[in-house]
């Protein structure tokens, strides 16, 4: 049964600010270097840590984060990425990994929540500057928050779109709907992908705009409180100035890395929430099994072979996110170092997939029969770790680095062919 309830807006609209005349900010800005963490990241850190014990219970009784998004939007996760110039920390991507990978242990629901917000970002910190685009990234420092609305349900393939924008006199309206519009229930913002052109474009409408419905009818086994259902768009006004057309190809590349960047840092924070969640289960299992070498599981070098196993597999699928964060922040530095980020993104997906299939299937080996109580709720690591998964299939991702690797060629940016 299809619900749409009722979430609390964020913070009101960021009004049009005056562009700063002597604020004239990169379009591809480095990262600022600090020697202590900026005093948000312990404000962010606080909220993540109170996520981590509630987590199991929400999902398995289906209570959607509209709260938990909303504290982590306050804390200050979603303007982590913004341009110092336009009010934010401009912290480096590499940070952002580390905080993405800590939120998807504590709730992995949240941290792909957020992929839409964190990409637009990403998208409004490569274009040059312009009302539109000052004015949303001032409002992302503000602690606004952004949803995707880009796939359709409809058509051959992600490049068929059926939304579309019509012109009456001197507007532009919005119509149309979309499909795994994951977080844009909980958002301030939508980011509707439309065709434009002879390609594609972003339009920003406001969430709670005239004609505009969202429904929380997601019925994936996996991520169940993301809220990635259906939204419908009819007569949505749009402000020319908040299109954005997908023209640029360093752009396009980059977002197709750094969305698949946040996809695998989700699955590495799943695996690091087994290794922990396994431990916790081995500290305090008193039966074994009578061809056990020892009678104590805490001692038995077998059942400890497997912790080992699955804390090495989530020591792997981190330190595979982080270097896809390096090459991204290197990528923002130097254009030239793209075709690097491109590759490392593509095979933390192959990899991070792979690993928390291993470790999701390997951990009841050392956790006993009894972990797989549906009161525990352990499931819930391979469910969501294979709808994560499942996005972007890790089968086209090993052939793009194959190619690169024998024929030194790239496919197209994802963008540029309507995904995102």
């Amino acid at each position: 049964m299809s619900v749409t309830p009722d979430v609390p807006p964020g913070p009101a609209a960021t009004p049009d600010v005056p562009r700063d005349p002597a604020a004239t900010p990169d379009a591809r800005p480095d990262s600022a270097a600090t020697s202590a963490p900026p005093p948000g990241l312990d404000a962010i850190r606080a909220v993540i840590r109170d996520l981590y014990d509630d987590a199991p219970r929400r999902e398995q009784e289906r209570e959607l984060p509209a709260k938990q998004v909303r504290e982590l939007a306050e804390a200050g996760l979603g303007a982590l990425r913004v341009p110092a110039s336009h009010g934010g920390p401009d912290l480096p991507v590499t940070t952002l990994a580390e905080l993405l990978v800590e939120l998807a242990a504590a709730d992995s629901n949240l941290s792909q929540i957020l992929r839409g917000h964190l990409g637009l970002v990403e998208l409004l910190r490569q274009r040059p500057a312009g009302p539109g685009r000052d004015r949303l990234l001032r409002a992302a420092a503000a602690g606004e928050l952004f949803g995707p609305a880009g796939t359709e349900r409809s058509g051959a393939d992600l490049r068929t779109l059926s939304t579309y924008l019509a012109t009456e006199g001197e507007a532009l309206y919005l119509h149309g709907e979309k499909f795994y519009t994951t977080g844009s229930l909980f958002a301030d913002r939508l980011n509707v992908l439309v065709r434009y052109r002879n390609g594609f474009a972003s339009a920003i409408v406001p969430r709670h705009a005239p004609g505009v419905e969202i429904t929380d009818d997601w019925d994936g086994f996996g991520q169940r409180l993301t809220a990635s259902g259906t939204a419908v768009f009819t007569r949505v006004p749009v402000d020319p100035e908040l299109l954005f057309p997908h023209e640029d190809t360093f752009t396009n590349d980059y977002l197709d890395a750094f969305y698949q960047f946040v996809h695998s840092a989700t699955q590495a924070g799943i695996i690091r929430r087994l290794a922990d969640d396994l431990s916790e289960l081995v500290r305090g299992r008193v039966r074994s099994y009578p061809l056990a070498p020892v009678p104590s599981p805490r001692s038995d070098p077998q059942v400890l072979a497997v912790v080992g196993q699955v804390h090495s597999h989530a020591f792997a699928a981190r330190a595979a996110v982080l270097s896809v964060a390096e090459a991204l922040d290197a990528a923002g530095r130097d254009p030239a170092l793209l075709p690097e980020a491109v590759v490392r993104s593509a095979a933390a997906q192959v990899l991070n997939t792979r690993l928390a299939g291993e470790a999701s299937w390997t951990f009841f080996d050392a956790a006993s029969a009894s972990a797989v109580k549906t009161s525990l709720n352990l499931d819930r690591h391979w469910r969501n770790a294979r709808t994560v998964s499942s996005h972007n299939p890790a089968i086209y991702k090993a052939a793009l680095i194959g190619e690169y690797a024998v024929n030194g060629t790239l496919p197209g940016g994802f963008l540029n062919r309507g995904i995102s």
